[in-house]
């Protein structure tokens, strides 16, 4: 693609050269006046190739080298030298092989050859200028694509520490029960230890990969909770070979399962995924809540949700919706007290 990109640019320059060369020599006077050199096809030739050396010589070496680095002195000094090679090759190259004709002086030919080759220092000129701005906006973009993939990195790694210190304390309290949960428990682990170091590291892992990592995390705290919560986890519409950014969905289950289970009476979680598209999908989780905890104010925003949304800007801006809060929701029957999250995002 390049390759050929290149290759157009070459015969685009080739072309209009050849069109300007042409056209000067069709409409060019047979008749010069005394004072004028005429133009024959050497002459043309020896001219058009001073133009073509002084404009890509300033478009592509003086302007990017010295006027863009702000050498502003040498810049002036070397373009002021091919102006003037520019001009008077064309007159000396006449000079040495023919004689000049009577009338007319070396000086002032070289002098009048001064306004031709400042349009085409002025054109190169535009040229340069286009081209550092090309430049600049590439640049510009590397460096936002780069500063966008190490946030989401960071973000991404957010993740992992967050989840395992959930993890982390309900092992504790199966120790200290001294439960025969606790090798379950460390098995389901070492799965999900497997998941995070391995696969999470592609940019995109497949839809059936992060659900199956999902029913593992659920599993684990049923574990721990047994009978005390109530897990209902639906999936439906899902089609085969669509991909997520890894560690995507399990942010609204954890927050569940964080805000569900506790000072909660009849802990409940009801989680939702399916597609609403061949290309989105829809995820909607909700668990029961106490009001008296959920609008005092004296639990700390956890990071999990935060950085959901923060991933999703960088990854889908535009493109996704994330909504949470305790209002009714179109597609569920609600009672009082309940806590819905809905996330809407592309499929690829």
């Amino acid at each position: 693609m390049i390759r050929s990109r290149r290759i157009y640019i070459v015969l685009a320059h080739i072309s209009l050269w050849a069109v300007l060369f042409i056209s000067v020599f069709l409409f060019r006077p047979h008749n010069p006046g005394m004072n004028e050199i005429p133009i024959t096809g050497t002459q043309l030739l020896v001219s058009g190739l001073s133009f073509m050396a002084v404009f890509y010589l300033h478009a592509y070496w003086l302007m990017p080298r010295y006027l863009f680095r702000k050498k502003i002195g040498v810049y002036v000094l070397s373009l002021a030298g091919a102006w003037l090679a520019a001009a008077a090759l064309p007159v000396l190259f006449y000079y040495v092989t023919t004689d000049l004709p009577s009338g007319v002086q070396l000086l002032r030919a070289i002098l009048r050859r001064m306004l031709p080759v400042q349009f085409f220092i002025m054109a190169s000129a535009c040229v340069g200028a286009f081209r550092e701005t090309l430049r600049l906006e590439k640049n510009r973009k590397e460096k936002e694509t780069e500063h966008l993939r190490t946030e989401l990195s960071f973000l991404r790694g957010q993740v992992n520490p967050h989840f395992m210190l959930n993890v982390l304390n309900s092992m504790v309290l199966l120790a200290r029960r001294k439960s025969d949960l606790l090798e379950p428990v460390l098995l389901e682990l070492a799965g999900l230890m497997s998941y995070m170091l391995y696969d999470t590291n592609n940019e995109k892992i497949s839809l059936e990969d992060e659900i199956r990592y999902l029913r593992a995390y659920i599993d684990l705290q049923l574990l721990r909770f047994g009978d005390d919560v109530t897990v209902q986890f639906n999936t439906s519409g899902l089609l085969d070979n669509r991909y997520i950014e890894p560690m995507l969905l399990i942010p609204l289950v954890e927050n569940a399962f964080k805000h569900g289970i506790g000072l909660v009476g009849q802990p409940e979680i009801g989680i939702d995924i399916r597609a609403v598209a061949a290309d989105r999908l829809s995820m909607i989780v909700r668990n029961r809540y106490n009001p008296l905890i959920g609008t005092s104010g004296s639990r700390p925003a956890g990071i999990g949700l935060k950085n959901l949304r923060k991933r999703l800007e960088l990854i889908y801006p535009g493109q996704f919706e994330l909504t949470t809060g305790n209002k009714d929701h179109a597609n569920v029957i609600l009672a009082e007290n309940w806590f819905i999250t809905t996330l809407n995002i592309p499929l690829q």
